[in-house]
This record gives structure tokens, sequence and C-alpha cells, in this order.
């Protein structure tokens, strides 16, 4: 009896300590399929090699800092179907905390398509939103968001990410966010406007380099920055660049972060390791923002040598062992 109450009392102090990182935002099942080329209007393609797995930017990021060994949640929703089973089985079995993950009765969950060429290129189909596998802002009780390090959240969907990120903030919780403005999203309605209202919010901005200089509208990576910190200088910009490496930009200093070479199998999720990494370093232990953003990239490094967004996830002691064994300045 004894031994079961020393468990019990266990997890209530392991329920009670804080998540290092609460994610709002996608969670998907995906299915990789390897193509020889893209198909064209009234064609069909063939492929011997797919992959099913999981997918979505919060999904993802919330497996990286578990797979690192942090405590981490997930607010979203999925339906109450097989795929929903498998989007949420993953997740439990690495050990996000998935109950928030709500499942919505009769509805079919999110499932993403794509496609990946030779060349690592991709294309695919993702199916927007539906209302029923939207969160509402009332299913986030104000304990959860009192309860993390840092909330994070991809702006899916905008309208509860940006409200729910507010009040994230006016408990003291940092708000990291993930800028989406690729072209295909700059004609979702009002998408412009909402990426301002979180950026208000934001404490720590990421993105990759397509996406900055085309919501700055600007050419130089540099003039972007400093255009950016001009008019939001509370924020810390994390810019990955691929090849070249990454970029870490506050109004007082900006760090580069060379690339960390590996042979790339699959670059899916790549900066959602990152940043997950990022996250749980620098907030959740403590590390400098240099320290904490060279171990993203090693992250990222990592995760590109297996295929699919979360196979190739590293652990704490990965990541460890690979810095020890490349160069970097």
């Amino acid at each position: 009896m004894g031994g079961l109450i020393g468990r019990v009392i266990y997890q209530i102090m392991l329920d009670s300590e804080p998540f290092d990182v609460l994610a709002f935002g996608s969670v998907t099942h995906e299915l990789l399929a390897w193509v020889d080329r893209y198909p064209g209007a009234s064609d069909g393609i063939h492929t011997n090699k797919l992959l099913w797995t999981g997918g979505g930017m919060s999904g993802n990021l919330v497996h990286a800092v578990a797979r690192l060994g942090g405590r981490a949640a997930l607010i979203s929703a999925t339906g109450d179907d097989v795929v929903g089973d498998k989007i949420v089985g993953q997740l439990h079995d690495v050990g996000v905390n998935t109950d928030y993950l709500l499942r919505r009765r009769n509805t079919a969950s999110q499932v993403t398509v794509l496609m990946v060429t030779p060349d690592l290129k991709r294309a695919g189909l993702v199916i927007n939103l539906p209302p029923e596998l939207q969160v509402k802002s009332e299913e986030v009780p104000d304990s959860l968001l009192q309860s993390a390090r840092v909330f994070f959240t991809d702006m899916e969907p905008a309208e509860v990410a940006i409200n729910v990120a507010r009040r994230a903030k006016a408990f003291g919780c940092p708000v990291a966010y993930d800028l989406q403005m690729a072209p295909e999203r700059v004609n979702l309605p009002g998408h412009a406007k909402n990426i301002r209202r979180m950026l208000a919010t934001t404490d720590y901005l990421f993105t990759d380099e397509e996406n900055f200089l085309l919501w700055s509208n600007c050419s130089d990576v540099s003039k972007a920055i400093a255009n950016v910190l001009a008019e939001y200088p509370h924020i810390t910009i994390l810019i990955t660049q691929g090849s070249t490496g990454s970029v870490l930009a506050t109004k007082m200093d900006i760090i580069t972060i060379p690339a960390l070479g590996v042979k790339i199998v699959d670059s899916i999720g790549a900066g959602d390791a990152y940043h997950g990494a990022f996250l749980y370093t620098h907030l959740g232990l403590k590390w400098p923002m240099r320290k904490a953003s060279l171990f993203g990239a090693a992250a990222a490094a990592l995760s590109c040598a297996r295929a699919g967004a979360r196979e190739g996830l590293p652990t704490m002691n990965e990541i460890v062992s690979f810095l020890q064994r490349v160069d970097y300045d």
C-alpha cells in the first residue's frame, strides 16, 4: 500500500510541474510519397515508397521537445476515428501530454498528402481546417496557460490562436510564433493582418528566409531584420536559411549559426525540430541563446537524416554526441 501511495504522490508532483512548452495549433496524420515527378493535368503517377507519419507544426514541435526529455503539451483537436487514434497515440507514446488534444465525435481527422521529388522538393494537398476541428478559446483553461514556461503557436486557427496567446502573455508566459507567409497563404482572408496582430504579442519569432523576406517585402535579410525590429523591438527573431545556417537577431545583437552537415534524406519538419530544441533548452533549461540555437541547428540536421518529420527527431544524448563529432565555429 505504501508503495502505491508513494507512486500516486510522485505522479501528482510530476503533474504539478510546469510544461516546458505548451503548443497550440496544427496536428495531422501525414502520407509522404516519393515520386519521380509531379503529376500534370489528366495525369497519374506511381510510387513504391510511402510513409505514414505524424505531421503539423505544433504536433512536430511538442514531439521534438518530448524526445529531448522536456515536458510538452499540445492544444489541438482531432477526430474520433482510427486516424485520430494514431495521431494521439504517437504523441502519447513519446511522452507528450495529450489531455488537451480534444477528440471530436463523428469527425474525420486531418490528413495531409505530400509528394517528394528526387531533388527533395515537396508539393501536396493540405486540407483547410474544418470548423469542427477548430479549438475554441473557452476550451483552453487559464490554469493550463499558467502552467507553461513558453506558449508556442503556428496560428492555426488564427483568431483563437491570437486570443489564447494574449491570455498566455497576460499571465507572464513568453509567446513563440512560427510565421507562415508562403505564397499559397498570402491570399487567405485577413492573413497579413492576423500576422501583425500576432507579432504584437510575440516574444520569439520563428521563420525561414523565404517567408521572412516575403513578409517584410525585402530582398535583403539584414534590411528585413532591421525593419521588423524597428516595428517590433521586443522580438527575438530566429531565421533558418537551409544549407547556409541560421540567424538569431535581437535589438542588441545578431548571432549567426553555421549549418551542420549531414546527408539529407528529407528536410520535412527540420524547422520544427530546431524550434522545439531551442525553446526547451533556452527557456526550459535556461541556456544562453547562442548555445540553444546551436543545439537547435543540430536537432534540425539530425532530423534530416531520416524521412518524415518525426522519425529522425533526436534525443539529448544523440545531439550531444553529434556536436562532439562535427566542426563548427
